[in-house]
């Protein structure tokens, strides 16, 4: 909100760290909203807010093609990899640009940040795509905190957009609590831009302009083998069941 007048008392009320899993007060609530207005508004937005969420069904992945001795590592690495690939190019390449520069990688601080490969091994897989051109050979690790880091607002509108989508699909734990009061109102906001993005995710004419510039896929859809070439091509898919809505519905006809 442009607001850095610390005597203001507005200020103390912006200045709060989000955690979508720990949401529950008014100010935060409220930064919330401003942030998925943010999204909401193509105007403010469309130039400036991408963002590819990519759901795994860990139970179709073949086990054999990750290291054994740190599964979740493995996975993690590859497919962060992989979403940063598919999503950049499908942004940012185009016929009058065939060449993408990314300055830095964000990720929270974390287990992450321990692993003797996920810092540098992304970058130096995706170095040798021509298509990219990297100013920083580490990915760089940041606290939630924007108090710290000014960059961390990002990771924070992150955490709130993923954790929204997350519960649309999988749905509320504790529907009754305060929290989740709190969030119902928050994803009931951006519900609708959600349901079009999973039904109908090319749609160029939707007034949300979220068409290759906001993606959310699932993969793989069926549990395929290492040597089915077109698994990587048609095993990504959109549509997916929404439980929150499938609760909703229910509780709605119960009055």
């Amino acid at each position: 909100m442009n607001n850095f007048d610390k005597s203001s008392p507005y200020y103390k009320k912006n200045n709060k760290i989000l955690h979508w899993t720990n949401l529950g007060s008014t100010d935060g609530k409220n930064i919330c909203k401003r942030w998925f207005d943010y999204i909401l508004d193509p105007i403010k937005s469309g130039q400036k807010f991408y963002s590819y969420i990519l759901g795994l069904n860990e139970t179709y992945l073949n086990k054999e093609e990750f290291d054994p001795r740190d599964k979740f590592g493995s996975v993690y690495n590859r497919f962060f990899r992989s979403t940063i690939e598919y999503g950049v190019k499908t942004f940012f390449l185009g016929e009058n640009f065939n060449k993408i520069i990314i300055k830095n990688i964000y990720h929270e601080q974390g287990q992450q940040q321990y692993n003797p490969y996920f810092p540098w091994h992304p970058i130096d897989k995706l170095s040798k795509e021509t298509s990219f051109i990297f100013k920083s050979q580490e990915i760089t690790f940041l606290t939630k905190d924007h108090n710290i880091n000014p960059e961390s607002n990002i990771l924070q509108l992150c955490d709130c957009f993923l954790g929204a989508v997350v519960n649309i699909i999988h749905g509320l734990k504790n529907p009754n609590s305060n929290r989740a009061k709190v969030k119902k109102e928050l994803i009931d906001l951006i519900l609708p831009l959600i349901q079009r993005i999973m039904e109908n995710p090319s749609n160029k004419n939707s007034k949300y302009q979220y068409a290759n510039r906001i993606i959310i896929r699932s993969f793989p859809k069926d549990k395929t083998l290492p040597t089915d070439d077109k698994r990587k091509t048609f095993q990504y898919y959109t549509k997916r069941k929404m439980k929150y809505l499938e609760d909703k519905s229910k509780q709605l006809s119960l009055f």
